[in-house]
């Protein structure tokens, strides 16, 4: 039979394993549908190794009975989610944006397969997408979810009812903000396509021998396409923000 410490070690580094896998699992780039199930578990594997060895102190002991493990590593899952996701809803921001602006300049109906989440989305939404996990990278992002996770066990190894409270206040708040970031990224184009149809508007009552559609089209096109790489800073701008608003939520949950 091993040691006591032996199995607290062993049981450290499983309950790091879950967590970091959990994270790995839903947050950007780590956790797209594209990227090999081996490639995750080695990922997962190797930050819990490197972690385990830097919060052993922080780890606590194994458990005596089968229904506290099962309950540290529902703790472990839900912590791990929550680091992964809150990340991963930056990336939604602009998506949403760029599904807003596809709507308005014609290329609604349009799709195609995200290899991210592995679903069909507008062409716009997919390049803001793809755009904003680079920027996200260029921001150390993919570094910035192993700081969370370690963080979160040198602050508190374990959620709360009183964290749970904090996160759900935090949640709201954020997909508040995070919705009004899309607006912003999108607004500049959807004012140039309401008034590129207010001109038409104007142009059929003045010649009602035109036709609108044939005109409007290549128009709201042309002139939205041309405003999306005007507002391309908006999008940069609007990624920090949301990536800074996620991380001061992450430490908001696990700070005591």
């Amino acid at each position: 039979m091993l040691p006591v410490n032996d199995i607290d070690a062993l049981f450290g580094l499983f309950m790091v394993f879950v967590r970091c896998s959990a994270a790995v699992m839903s947050s950007p780039l780590f956790g797209a549908q594209n990227t090999p199930v081996q490639v995750r578990i080695f990922t997962s594997l190797a930050i819990s190794f490197a972690i385990s060895l830097t919060v052993k102190g922080n780890l606590g002991h194994a458990p005596e009975n089968l229904g506290g493990l099962i309950m540290v590593i529902a703790n472990e899952v839900a912590s791990g989610l929550l680091i992964g996701m809150l990340l991963q809803l930056v990336l939604q921001v602009a998506m949403i944006a760029g599904s807003f602006l596809d709507l308005q300049i014609g290329l609604g109906m349009s799709q195609t397969m995200n290899p991210l989440l592995g679903i069909p989305v507008t062409i716009i939404g997919q390049f803001k997408m793809m755009l904003g996990t680079m920027i996200f990278l260029s921001m150390d992002g993919h570094h910035m979810v192993i700081r969370a996770i370690i963080q979160s066990y040198k602050v508190a190894p374990t959620l709360t009812a009183s964290d749970l409270g904090i996160l759900q206040s935090g949640i709201l708040h954020l997909l508040t903000n995070f919705m009004l970031l899309s607006l912003q990224i999108a607004a500049p184009v959807l004012g140039v396509s309401i008034i590129i149809d207010a001109a038409l508007g104007l142009m059929s009552k003045a010649l009602p021998q035109l036709q609108p559609i044939q005109i409007g089209a290549p128009a709201k096109l042309g002139l939205g396409m041309a405003s999306i790489s005007l507002c391309l800073p908006a999008l940069v701008a609007a990624t920090q923000s949301g990536v800074a608003q996620s991380m001061d939520l992450i430490g908001r949950v696990f700070a005591r």
